[in-house]
């Protein structure tokens, strides 16, 4: 009667601990996003002989590189290039008069960026960040 109730008990723990180990190998793998708010940003840097001017910095960029726009406040595309590399920095100058929005937007395989920026015309030029 003893060794009944010993194999039974045996084989419960045995049954949990499989249950259990089975559990956390079937758990999904997480998916890896790549951060870009404090690692990759957009600063505007002033105003230089009536340009607007920028300053990309990217110290993240995907192992198969990425696709950089700028665009106008409806859209339209008014400069596209091709990002590789692990970090990459460059400066963009934009006609002041020509801009009511600017945006930035880089994407690449598991990698999207998206910075855009408003130009208030008042007394005084004021660009914000979204």
């Amino acid at each position: 009667m003893r060794s009944i109730k010993f194999v039974f008990l045996k084989a419960i723990i045995i049954v949990f601990f499989t249950f259990c180990a089975g559990q956390s190998y079937s758990q999904n793998p997480s998916e890896i996003y790549v951060k870009t708010e404090g690692t990759n940003k957009v600063q505007f840097m002033g105003i230089e002989n009536g340009f607007l001017v920028f300053d990309l910095l990217f110290s993240e960029v995907p192992a198969k590189g990425c696709t950089l726009k700028i665009m106008d406040q409806v859209g339209t595309i008014v400069f596209e290039e091709s990002i590789s590399g692990n970090s990459f920095t460059k400066r963009y100058k934009m006609p002041k008069e020509e801009f009511s929005k600017i945006s930035f937007k880089a994407m690449g395989k598991g990698f999207v960026f998206n910075q855009s920026f408003t130009i208030k015309k008042e007394e005084m030029l004021v660009v914000t960040s979204e």
